[in-house]
């Protein structure tokens, strides 16, 4: 039963806020869940251990993931009881932005005949259209139409900010979609070739799916895996198109033609909006020479299995049952698909994520949760700005920057006040993949607009990269993260952050600070450490030399101990790789402390009714969210390629190094969580606490 309906007025809209009961109602007296804890284990040890002990133990991994993390899934499955209640639900609203949310949802999780017939119906005339290319004019005709859709074959344009305006956006000619990592095409060995010989067979299935021959479409496959091994062969990594030294390459529209005379860049640039007098932005000219040789060179029976495949991998989550089928059992062949909700829910999210994200921080979030998170992380933003002129290896003048930077920080918490508009394409109850490729164009319309507009520092519109799917981020706020944005100097708090357990309004503050105010801190360390944008987001050097060097052996301590840790046999943490994400964790803990115990003075050490102290709540509530269950294969492969740490060690390694949570603890001198006074980090010159 719903306890509460509140009405807010959102840009003429009325919407009412029901919030769920576990989230409203009488504030009961705040307990842990000791579910995870580990009795038998000595919090002076291995407090990981003694906080997630029994979760590792107990926990039964889901067939269709390789980990399990206790604080996240709980906020997921919080979240999702609200995002079940506004897709599902049956009462009757008259607001016009659930009942579209409704419909698309709808549309995905129907699994009948005539979601089936509503596809093909959709499919027909564009795979008629690909098989009747017979000249290169034809393809790049479809090609462009194509590209009108969403689907970024060979290359996509897209907004960033303008470095020579700074209240304005620029066009940017990025990489196209691989069907793989970039990697998979070239890396040797014989299970390399395996997986590709793999991948090779899906793509022939796949096309068989859309009726074509079993030859042809094996034939097919083969071409379509040239050319995208030619484009991975000159592609840049991902995020190095965005970084100024590496993918700063302004010319003029007219420029472009130098470069790949084989792209009909005039139909090109009226398409996307492309204002002929100013400059855009070509992130790889390498890259481009490689689309332009494969246009004029490539057999058209190549480009036109090419123009099929990169459809197919665009809309493969909203393609008929077999195809779906298909990919999920070449993605995960080990694991079961998951449960329709959640794939319907992502798909949602990726297609009317803003309507989404709206709905759901106003409805299930609220005010009242936002108000108590803005006071968290304000708290623990003044302990950071505090700390900066302590910081005596960085010049007068780096601390100077460092601190403005800080103190003009745009810090925005759970959802915007001004949303950004959204469209009126129709829907439609049987048509799932017609719903999803209307999506999909409005929202490349959108970003293509975006491109030559003025920017606002107050926007959520900055491009984000959860795991999940990347977009726009006032449309992936039901997804629990914090994302920086050097280019606004901000960082987007989501609201889905402020579900329980990784924030709980209802909590002491301690258990606050020791969850979401730890995150403030690591997102804040993230800024401490970029200094090659200033206070007003411009890619500007705010440190010297001498600065840059003295950075690096203020962080020697933390790479070195990150190097002794042992993740699993002899395989040990690699302090570089992880030395960014170690030091927001530092970060994180040193300065969400320090605002817990300026706030609560001497009522930190006092025991309360619970038996224990707001430090060892604070503590607790820290650990307890890394408790994390991971199948030994996928703790290996993220041991190899994630830049952060275990969660073993993300618990203990910063612990050790505060007197703080020795005194918490009781623990005595020489105690596996007691580092000495010779071996403990400090944070940038500054004792821990």
């Amino acid at each position: 039963m719903l306890q509460r309906n509140w009405v807010l007025q959102l840009s003429g809209v009325v919407i009412s806020l029901w919030l769920l009961p576990s989230w409203a109602g009488e504030n009961k007296a705040w307990r842990f869940d000791h579910s995870t804890f580990d009795a038998s284990a000595d919090p002076c040890s291995d407090f990981y251990q003694h906080v997630c002990g029994a979760w590792g133990k107990t926990t039964n991994i889901p067939a269709d993931r390789t980990a399990a993390v206790w604080a996240r899934d709980m906020a997921v499955k919080g979240n999702d009881r609200g995002l079940r209640l506004l897709l599902t639900g049956t009462d009757s609203i008259s607001d016009p932005e659930v009942a579209r949310l409704r419909v698309f949802f709808s549309s995905c999780m129907e699994q009948s005949p005539a979601r089936e017939a509503a596809a093909a119906k959709v499919l027909a005339p564009l795979v008629a259209r690909i098989d009747h290319i017979d000249s290169r004019g034809e393809f790049l005709a479809m090609w462009l139409d194509l590209q009108e859709q969403g689907v970024n074959a060979f290359l996509s344009y897209a907004d960033e900010p303008d470095p020579g305006e700074k209240a304005a956006y620029r066009g940017t000619i990025l990489q196209g979609s691989l069907g793989r990592r970039r990697l998979f095409y070239s890396e040797s060995g014989e299970n390399a070739e395996t997986e590709r010989a793999r991948y090779r067979a899906h793509i022939a299935r796949m096309l068989e799916h859309l009726g074509i021959p079993p030859a042809r479409a094996r034939a097919d496959a083969h071409s379509v895996f040239r050319i995208e091994a030619k484009l991975a062969s000159a592609s840049l990594p991902y995020f190095d198109q965005f970084d100024p030294a590496i993918g700063e390459h302004a010319l003029r529209p007219d420029g472009l033609t130098s470069l790949a005379p084989h792209v009909p860049w005039d139909r090109y640039l009226r398409l996307v909006g492309q204002p002929l007098d100013r400059s855009l932005n070509v992130a790889s000219p390498d890259y481009l020479r490689t689309v332009d040789t494969l246009i004029a060179d490539m057999p058209v029976d190549d480009l036109r299995a090419y123009l099929r495949w990169q459809f197919l991998i665009t809309f493969a989550a909203a393609l008929p049952v077999a195809m779906t089928e298909e990919q999920h059992r070449f993605e995960s062949p080990s694991r079961q698909p998951p449960p329709r909700f959640e794939l319907c829910r992502l798909e949602t999210l990726k297609s009317l994520g803003v309507e989404l994200s709206r709905q759901f921080s106003l409805r299930y979030i609220g005010p009242k949760a936002r108000m108590e998170a803005k006071a968290v992380t304000e708290q623990v933003r003044s302990e950071v700005v505090k700390s900066v002129p302590e910081f005596a290896w960085l010049s007068p003048q780096a601390r100077a920057n460092t601190e403005q930077k800080l103190r003009l920080l745009d810090l925005k918490v759970a959802y915007p006040d001004k949303w950004p508009p959204t469209g009126e394409f129709p829907l439609s109850q049987h048509g799932f993949l017609e719903n999803v490729m209307r999506a999909r164009a409005f929202e490349q319309r959108r970003v293509w607009t975006r491109a030559h507009s003025s920017r606002d520092r107050e926007s959520w519109e900055a491009t984000v990269y959860p795991n999940e799917a990347s977009g726009m981020a006032a449309a992936r706020l039901v997804i629990p993260n914090g994302f920086p944005d050097q280019n606004t100097n901000s960082i987007i708090l989501t609201a889905a952050y402020l579900g329980p357990p990784l924030f709980d309004a209802n909590a002491p503050r301690e258990v606050q600070y020791g969850t979401f105010g730890f995150l403030v801190g690591h997102e804040l360390g993230h800024v401490l450490e970029t200094h090659d944008f200033d206070a007003f987001g411009e890619p500007k050097e705010t440190w010297n030399s001498t600065d840059i060097e003295a950075h690096d052996r203020q962080n020697s301590c933390m790479v070195e101990q990150a190097n002794q840790y042992v993740a699993f046999d002899d395989v040990h943490l690699d302090g570089k790789k992880t030395a960014g994400e170690n030091f927001g964790d530092f970060s994180g803990i040193y300065h969400a402390y320090a605002a817990m115990a300026d706030e609560l003075g001497g009522r930190a050490s006092e025991k309360g009714d619970d038996g224990y102290t707001p430090a060892q709540r604070f503590f607790i509530a820290y650990a307890q969210q890394w408790c994390t269950a991971e199948r030994p294969e996928s703790a290996a492969e993220s041991l190899r390629d994630d830049g952060h740490a275990p969660a073993r060690y993300r618990t203990n390694a910063p612990l050790a190094n505060m007197p703080a949570f020795a005194r918490a603890f009781s623990c005595p001198v020489g105690s596996r969580m007691v580092r000495s006074a010779s071996t403990r980090c400090s944070f940038w010159g500054l004792a821990f606490p």
